[in-house]
């Protein structure tokens, strides 16, 4: 990922308001402190950055103020009658605190919020894009994508999770884009002893174990991986495929965990997470090839890499890139048969020495790159706010 550029260089100690929701797919970030916001933000602060959340809340719709590693944490309901009063909240929270930027995240409905907001407040946007929001359902609403565009071309900066995601946006933007990957906590993710988390999981000693640790649904490859692993089992009828994640939407109708030889664990705690990749023999990222997949960039390659643990993943987005130095890893998607060889394969491998290749992706190093979007816009002066701008 490059140089890290220090807080005390080209960005200097900035003061941002990270606007966003409070849920990502099945998880709350804030109650479960879990996420690129919270890792990456937390991170800035870290480096001497000022951090204030807005969240968004449309489940429960609580309006209370807390703090998350020492960062303070404004959480404020959003829904059809409660829309107005968090939009101007936001503009009145920008105005009282003077920040040097807001950074809108998480939704294509936040970059659109984002950039009214900004220019009523007179301060700058870094719009923040960790998936392709046109998957999104939010991107359905009325005017969304001519919105959305406009806030992708308007921002003072705009970071993208992945370089995929920087080309696809490159005809609407070319200046001032910036990658920050998503990261791994390399002092928890690493390299354990195999027969003491298989122990600490309840998991056999001896068999042969495949693991898949994320959000279960069809367009993540799932069912791919199911059917790849039935035919492994055919002539190994010791192989166990551990499944820990949450079902995404409805899936659960459609994808049955209890097969012969699947274990479901549920969803698991970070530090289980790690127990479970160090007691497998293999780990897949079963990605198929869709509008979601060739843009994002899954948590768990990095959390794999980070352990030595074999790897199965499809040729996919920047999951090939990352793993172009290990042919033997990738496999194409939407393709049963060619995962179940490249398990085959990565199953009589001990560990691999992939964690050397993912040391920029510390969540402190893609802080350092996302400074970069920071150092381009500057500190914000005190000639005031700039007259107000609709859309």
């Amino acid at each position: 990922m490059g140089k890290i550029y220090k807080s005390t260089n080209e960005a200097g100690d900035m003061k941002l308001l990270v606007l966003t929701s409070r849920y990502t797919a099945t998880r709350d970030i804030i109650s479960e402190d879990f996420g690129r916001q919270t890792r990456l933000f937390s991170a800035l602060a870290k480096r001497g950055h000022t951090i204030h959340f807005y969240c968004a809340d449309y489940r429960k719709r609580e309006s209370r103020n807390t703090t998350l590693h020492g960062i303070k944490v404004l959480i404020r309901p959003f829904g059809i009658f409660s829309a107005a009063g968090f939009c101007s909240g936001l503009v009145r929270q920008l105005r009282k605190e003077w920040y040097d930027a807001l950074v809108a995240t998480s939704d294509p409905l936040w970059g659109v919020v984002g950039r009214w907001a900004a220019r009523k407040a007179g301060t700058r946007l870094v719009y923040d894009l960790h998936d392709n929001y046109e998957t999104y359902a939010t991107y359905s609403l009325p005017f969304m994508h001519v919105l959305e565009r406009k806030a992708i071309r308007d921002a003072d900066a705009i970071t993208t999770v992945s370089h995929s995601l920087g080309r696809k946006i490159a005809p609407m933007r070319k200046e001032n884009v910036f990658v920050a990957e998503n990261g791994a906590d390399m002092k928890l993710f690493r390299p354990l002893p195999r027969e003491r988390c298989r122990k600490a999981l309840g998991l056999p000693a001896r068999a042969k174990l495949i693991g898949y640790m994320g959000s279960i649904q069809r367009s993540q490859g799932i069912d791919v991986l199911l059917e790849a692993f039935a035919g492994l089992r055919k002539d190994n009828p010791d192989l166990l495929l551990v499944i820990a994640g949450r079902f995404y939407g409805d899936e659960e109708k459609y994808l049955e965990l209890t097969q012969e030889g699947v274990r479901y664990l549920g969803s698991l705690n970070q530090g289980e997470v790690v127990k479970l990749i160090n007691a497998c023999d293999a780990v897949v990222v079963p990605n198929r090839k869709n509008a979601f997949t060739e843009y994002c960039f899954p948590y768990k390659v990095v959390e794999y890499m980070a352990c030595n643990v074999p790897i199965v993943a499809t040729r996919v987005g920047d999951v090939a890139l990352l793993l172009s130095r290990f042919k033997e890893s990738l496999c194409e998607p939407d393709d049963a048969e060619g995962m179940a060889a490249a398990l085959k394969r990565q199953l009589g491998k001990g560990r691999i020495p992939y964690r050397k290749h993912v040391r920029g992706n510390t969540w402190d190093a893609v802080a350092g790159e996302f400074e970069k979007a920071l150092a381009v816009i500057g500190r914000r002066g005190k000639s005031g706010p700039v007259k107000g701008k609709g859309f």
